[in-house]
């Protein structure tokens, strides 16, 4: 017991240390890159409702300006304190040509990356778990003679817009393919990768994703 009361004794300070050193950076983490965050959307004539918050940096890349439009209340993770998932990146919004990123109110974002060329819309109080990737696009042409050379690889990129609905929960690591659209309130397994569209009220995971049925 005497030997106990040393042990917690001897480590009760550097916990709280622990502690407190842990409430203060992720507090002057969060307002320092908060107002980073909605000084670079400001400049890009990007739209911020209220209570947005950013816990961490948030890369933003844009061919053209107001390509972005935030609602009330989001808050987005992208430090790797902010959210214990194992977090492996900055969340990153990346708008090529006339793509546009749509996120309603209440959502909850950690390193997430979302990267547009026709446009991609997520829904109010959705949830997107760690390092879940959204790609309204192929990054390059599917021809491999189109590929050898850039300027054909460029132009010949296929897009199709991504919807996602309200109430959506997404879990880590998920990957959502060009085309998709995903009912409200649906909930999509950790590491899934969604190809197919997804009705309301429903529960998909795998790869490729699948319906579950929870009867």
């Amino acid at each position: 017991m005497k030997k106990l009361l040393k042990f917690i004794k001897k480590y009760e300070f550097p916990v709280h240390l622990l502690i407190i050193n842990t409430v203060f950076l992720k507090y002057i983490s969060s307002k320092f890159y908060t107002l980073t965050s909605k000084f670079k959307l400001k400049i890009l004539n990007c739209k911020i409702g209220s209570n947005f918050s950013s816990d961490g940096k948030l890369w933003i890349w844009l061919q053209k300006k107001n390509s972005i439009n935030i609602g009330d209340n989001v808050r987005i993770n992208s430090r790797l304190g902010s959210n214990l998932v194992g977090l492996t990146n900055p969340t990153i919004f990346q708008c090529f040509k006339d793509g546009n990123i749509k996120i309603g109110n209440g959502c909850g974002l950690s390193s997430v990356v979302i990267s547009s060329r026709a446009g991609i819309s997520i829904g109010s109080n959705t949830v997107i778990g760690g390092n879940t990737r959204i790609f309204d696009h192929d990054f390059h042409s599917l021809d491999y003679i189109e590929r050898s050379d850039i300027k054909m690889d460029q132009m010949n990129i296929k897009s199709k817009p991504i919807s996602i609905g309200d109430n959506v929960f997404i879990g880590a690591n998920v990957l959502i393919l060009k085309g998709v659209k995903i009912g409200d309130r649906s909930i999509i397994g950790a590491g899934s990768v969604v190809t197919k569209n997804i009705d309301s009220d429903q529960i998909w995971a795998g790869n490729p994703a699948v319906q579950i049925n929870m009867n």
